[in-house]
């Protein structure tokens, strides 16, 4: 369902035409400031620390090198230490994904 405002309503076109009208009849000039002075923003990229390796498998790197992986055993999301997914060892077990690949990279550091 479409509601339409009553043409002299203040949300009409006419009503929002004659609202810019005035602002800008009132608003002071203000001159642009010189490309120069304005600082360019920085770049900025965000790694994501972890790849998809199985359905239930997920492999997490930090720097290109890899320093555990996260299995999901039913609810849980068990973080495991290690280059390599058959030698892993089981650091400890999280509610939450996140939580999981946060403990992985905060042991590698």
């Amino acid at each position: 369902m479409v509601m339409e405002a009553p043409p002299g309503s203040s949300g009409s076109k006419k009503a929002a035409r004659r609202a810019d009208a005035q602002t800008t009849a009132a608003a002071p000039i203000v001159a642009p400031a010189p490309v120069s002075a304005v600082p360019a923003p920085a770049a900025t990229f965000t790694e994501i620390p972890w790849t998809r390796i199985d359905l239930d498998l997920y492999e997490v790197a930090r720097d290109g090198y890899i320093v555990g992986y996260v299995e999901v055993v039913g609810a849980v999301f068990v973080a495991l230490g290690g280059t390599r997914y058959d030698r892993s060892v089981e650091l400890s077990q999280h509610l939450t994904f996140h939580a999981a690949v946060d403990a992985l990279l905060r042991r590698s550091v």
